[in-house]
């Protein structure tokens, strides 16, 4: 019986130790717990969501902005307990003006988000026009709890211009949310281009607002209020003057075209054809759409200019000739002889003109862009050098564009064949590379970058932002050249002037029409393999459209005194004289009329 007692009193006193324990660790030590929790019963932090800033062209126009619409909320917790029927009443309340949505689907959209740890406002209609609201705010305002709260939209008043440059918002996945937490208010992120490049910065930083609050969340007094950062505006480099023009002359042709200040890398438009309305993924774009823009055979989705890779071909012929002049031991006024072909190990290289061109300097070679004058230097010279001179030209290597993603290309050369394919590199590959085809693969990008450096002597760093927050934004031409080189440009430059200016230049009759002197170069790059068997190669316009040769062309003006470039890549285009030259020609007619560059 004694030990029955002492067993019993042994648990009555455990159970009050764990009682006094129990009792102390909640009057005590957890305390501060306790009572932050009843502060938040009545004081409620919000955070204020910023108004993402607009992208602007360098006039000032809204190239990506935001239209006002609103969100119908209500408060959490009203999914139990006795605030069953406050949720139910607040329902009814709003089908009254919205009769398209059933009483079931907003209650079940409200109880997912209506969690034990969610302490905000709840969505319950998105997207309301002002229109909407204007019409049934008085009665909507009756509620006590129902917020019906402004929200910005993002808007691209342009549609389609400049799609691939300014790229979009869509709405933030949980990967997103942790990559850039602010998503996680805003709801959207950058997904493409400038949107996905500054996104950072476009979406701001959060206000924080304290209120103190009800049971049922009613406002009852404002603590205090921080303002958001927001508005942060992008002044871009963009004439939309001038991409509009762009966009009429590409119509139906497919490819991308850049026109940049040769002196300091500022892009004044760029095109990335066909282009896709931004505003079908602002709000998540539907499967229709979708589809057809990824199963499209013309790939719209990709950016062309920056993530399109070609061979270049005889656009790449300025490059050859000042790696030739360099290492090949002739100069520019050294004539060769140019028949209609060379043979290397049985095999024939033919030039593009049936006949030949008899004999060849280096202003020859590119005024009628002479196949086998290069052909003929690349057996001259080490390969590699050629390489890293084409490298030194920024070829190979990205531009440091700010956009996404930008790709690298291929510059063919001995180490490289070796390292990535593990071949060997014969003279055949030197022949084919000599004029841009082979491995060789070039952005339209970097042959627009590629042909500031002719023009100029420094080679800049392309970029589409001019200004942020108010600052201009530097970024200085780099010199890349050395004196030997340098002292070459100018005969790279008056071949180029011969292709446009002088009679007999592959661009001479396509650009008979540009108000301003012109410099170019023109490039007709193979798609297929057409043998070297052939003396009378097919005609572009007889071959399959996905089989026809790429159409190149590029240059600057004024040819006397450079400003600006054009480069132009029109896809399956054929002859780059035929197909791009008239484009060139018809953009810088625009710079003429627009006043960047005068008449000649």
């Amino acid at each position: 019986m004694n030990r029955r007692l002492v067993l019993l009193f042994c648990a009555f006193g455990v159970f009050w130790i764990i009682l006094l324990v129990r009792i102390f660790n909640i009057s005590v030590v957890s305390h501060e717990y306790y009572e932050k929790q009843a502060f938040n019963n009545t004081i409620r932090e919000e955070p204020i969501i910023p108004i993402r800033g607009q992208i602007l062209d360098r006039l000032g126009e809204p190239l990506a902005t935001n239209v006002v619409d609103f969100t119908i909320t209500l408060p959490p917790k009203l999914s139990v307990g006795e605030n069953r029927e406050i949720l139910n009443s607040e329902i009814d309340r709003i089908l009254k003006f919205f009769p398209q949505y059933t009483k079931d689907e907003l209650i079940k959209s409200y109880r997912r988000q209506d969690t034990a740890y969610n302490h905000e406002y709840i969505p319950i209609i998105e997207r309301v026009t002002r229109e909407v609201v204007l019409n049934h705010y008085p009665e909507l305002s009756q509620s006590d709890i129902l917020r019906v709260e402004p929200s910005a939209k993002r808007f691209y008043p342009n549609l389609t211009s400049a799609s691939h440059v300014i790229g979009y918002v869509s709405k933030a996945n949980a990967k997103d949310m942790e990559r850039q937490p602010i998503s996680k208010y805003t709801k959207h992120i950058g997904k493409e281009g400038l949107e996905r490049q500054y996104d950072t910065y476009l979406q701001g930083e959060l206000g924080l607002r304290t209120i103190k609050v009800t049971a049922l969340n009613k406002i009852v007094d404002n603590v205090s209020y921080n303002a958001p950062e927001e508005n942060r505006d992008l002044l871009t480099t963009l004439d939309i003057r001038i991409q509009r023009e762009m966009d009429k002359v590409f119509d139906g042709k497919n490819g991308a075209a850049i026109v940049m200040d040769a002196r300091n890398g500022e892009i004044l438009a760029a095109g990335s054809y066909p282009e896709y309305d931004l505003n079908l993924f602002v709000d998540g774009i539907s499967y229709k759409n979708w589809n057809a823009l990824r199963d499209s055979p013309y790939k719209p989705l990709i950016n062309k200019f920056i993530n399109g890779l070609y061979p270049p071909g005889s656009v790449i012929k300025m490059g050859m000739g000042l790696a030739f002049l360099e290492h090949a031991d002739i100069d520019e006024y050294t004539e060769l002889q140019t028949p209609p072909f060379i043979e290397i190990g049985g095999r024939k290289f033919r030039d593009w003109k049936e006949e030949g061109h008899g004999s060849s300097d280096l202003f020859k070679a590119l005024k009628r862009s002479v196949d086998v004058y290069f052909y003929t230097l690349s057996q001259k010279v080490d390969f590699e050098v050629v390489a890293d001179t084409l490298k030194q030209m920024g070829l190979g290597i990205k531009t440091g564009v700010d956009l996404p993603n930008e790709f690298v290309g291929i510059v063919p050369s001995p180490s490289l064949k070796k390292a990535r394919y593990k071949q060997s590199w014969y003279a055949g590959d030197s022949v084919v590379s000599s004029i841009g085809q082979g491995l060789f693969l070039t952005t339209p990008l970097q042959i627009a970058n590629y042909t500031a450096l002719i023009a100029t002597g420094k080679l800049p760093t392309p970029h589409f932002v001019k200004q942020m927050g108010g600052e201009e934004i530097e970024r200085p031409s780099k010199d890349v050249l050395n004196e030997f080189q340098k002292s070459k440009l100018y005969a790279l430059q008056e071949g180029m002037r011969q292709v446009c200016g002088d009679v007999g230049g592959t661009a001479n009759y396509a650009t008979r029409e540009s108000k301003a002197s012109l410099a170019c170069k023109t490039g007709t790059a193979q798609v297929v393999g057409i043998s070297q068997e052939d003396k009378a190669r097919i005609k572009e316009k007889d071959m399959d459209y996905f089989h026809r040769s790429q159409a190149w062309i590029t240059g600057y003006l004024p040819a006397n005194n450079p400003k600006y470039v054009i480069t132009i890549m029109v896809e399956h285009g054929g002859s780059g004289s035929s197909t791009s030259g008239p484009v060139l020609a018809q953009l810088a007619n625009v710079l003429v009329d627009l006043g960047y560059v005068e008449q000649k």
